[in-house]
């Protein structure tokens, strides 16, 4: 087997976790571009340790910084670019930067929360191959360059499939790519396996956010299960209307999946402590949005993305006046008494 050279942009925990796993291979040669951590990674590489691999050391052959990777790299040949960089309100700089690195053999790999991320990859590299993955592992930085994965919520840690339609070169770029690793899985219907992630992230990344605490101590407040299930339901008919068909128990297992995994922090809830904008736009954003076009009313859905655009507010302005930050300790009972809108409160 040939070189396979490979660029991970987004080097936090996903990112570090994937491109650790495809450098185990020996044909591998894998970078990463990374952003607040980039110092501590181009010293030091990464510290893991996981439930799922165990320990672990990753060394990328090379760690470039965001928003210089035109400036040194510009010649290199890339056959593989996994995205797991979240995505903001400035994600066209993104794409700017990656036309750089992007030649017309280079796979691109969305490892990102939400759906139709694949969108803006299509638009930017119409001709390239595009794959998706989907991240079923709890994982974090708890400072730079060491990452904790303390939970799983599937068999697989990552589920890899072709943008649709994908083509037989698609589908082989896709097996070569989940061949790498035990725990890389070849999907066929990856938009349904989307979908069913964004139910969870629609419940856990909403209430642990709102709550300011991990799965298991949120779901330890009066009223959160249900909340969690009231918002998981609206997004499952949400799926439902846009023809994607996924269990119908699937709330009922949001909640099971919760009590049963390890303590989970969602990517909301640690950006949420780190003082960095939440990731709500392929979320939240993406079923409000998405539940309008179908005509279908998703009041709880509405409320708790208007309220993280707040907490989005209030970190934006605590951050520009250097001020503290969020305390995120929110009861459920306050939650749904105080802040819930009029046209809710009879429902709750």
């Amino acid at each position: 087997m040939g070189r396979c050279n490979v660029l991970v942009y987004g080097g936090g925990a996903v990112g570090s976790i994937f491109g650790w796993r495809i450098a185990q291979n020996s044909h591998a040669t894998v970078s990463v571009v990374c952003r607040s951590n980039w110092e501590a990674v181009r010293t030091s590489g990464y510290s893991l340790d996981t439930k799922t691999w165990g320990k672990g050391i990753f060394v990328p052959r090379r760690v470039l910084r965001s928003g210089s990777v035109a400036k040194v790299i510009p010649k290199q040949k890339w056959d593989y670019l996994i995205l797991a960089n979240k995505i903001k309100d400035d994600y066209a700089s993104t794409l700017s930067e990656l036309q750089s690195v992007v030649s017309p053999e280079t796979t691109l790999v969305t490892a990102q929360n939400g759906m139709d991320v694949e969108v803006p990859l299509a638009q930017a590299f119409p001709k390239n191959t595009i794959l998706s993955a989907v991240c079923n592992i709890g994982c974090r930085q708890i400072s730079p360059g060491r990452i904790e994965q303390t939970a799983s919520i599937k068999r697989s840690a990552f589920l890899i499939g072709a943008y649709a339609p994908g083509t037989p070169a698609d589908i082989l770029q896709r097996d070569t790519l989940s061949a790498m690793d035990a725990q890389f899985e070849s999907v066929n219907r990856i938009e349904q396996e989307r979908w069913r992630k964004l139910v969870l992230n629609s419940a856990w990344n909403s209430v642990t956010a709102l709550t300011g605490k991990n799965t298991h101590r949120a779901l330890q407040e009066p009223g959160a299960a249900r909340l969690m299930s009231q918002i998981a339901g609206e997004a499952l008919s949400v799926a439902s209307a846009s023809g994607v068909s996924l269990d119908n128990d699937l709330p009922v297992q949001v909640i099971e999946l919760a009590k049963s995994s390890l303590p989970i922090t969602p990517s909301t809830l640690q950006d949420l402590r780190s003082r960095r904008p939440m990731e709500l736009a392929p979320i939240f954003g993406y079923l409000v949005m998405q539940a309008r076009q179908v005509g279908l009313p998703v009041p709880y859905l509405t409320w708790v993305h208007e309220l993280l655009q707040q907490r989005n507010s209030q970190l934006v302005a605590r951050a520009a006046s250097h001020g503290p930050s969020w305390s995120g300790s929110t009861s459920v009972v306050d939650l749904l008494a105080q802040e819930m809108p009029p046209r809710l409160s009879a429902v709750a």
